[in-house]
């Protein structure tokens, strides 16, 4: 495997499958705007958690081994933006959504969901599907 596969393999295209498609949209702009900062960007972990997406971008250093502090600060902004976003998005299908509680006596769930997708939990919505054209600039929306 390349140096630019095993890359592309910790970006968020390689990793949207561990997520709802609901938060889809926000993660094909975190990714645009990830790569304007560093076309080598690399995710720690993506998934969702809790009702929002759980992400970690790995820090940079240069050819010194110095930390880049812009790098972090910038990409933490965008993270944080996302996750916080993520929070009123429906999981399911993306439309505006707010964490919901299921449980019993063992266990808790929490996910974000629209009045519809709550609503209908039987019949799940596959209206949107993630492509590679999606995080290809230009590529059908």
């Amino acid at each position: 495997m390349s140096d630019t596969t095993s890359m592309q393999m910790r970006q968020i295209p390689a990793r949207v499958a561990t997520v709802g498609p609901g938060p889809v949209p926000l993660l094909v702009q975190l990714h645009t705007d990830l790569t304007a900062l560093a076309a080598d960007y690399q995710l720690e972990g993506l998934g969702a958690e809790f009702g929002r997406l759980r992400l970690q971008v790995v820090d940079r250093y240069d050819l010194e081994g110095e930390f880049d502090s812009e790098f972090a600060d910038a990409a933490a902004a965008l993270a944080d933006a996302s996750v916080l976003a993520s929070q009123k998005t429906c999981e399911d299908c993306g439309a505006e959504g707010r964490p919901r509680f299921r449980g019993d006596q063992l266990r808790t769930w929490i996910r974000t969901l629209c009045y519809r997708c709550r609503a209908d939990r039987t019949v799940p919505d596959t209206s949107l599907h993630v492509t590679a054209t999606d995080f290809v600039p230009g590529g059908e929306q």
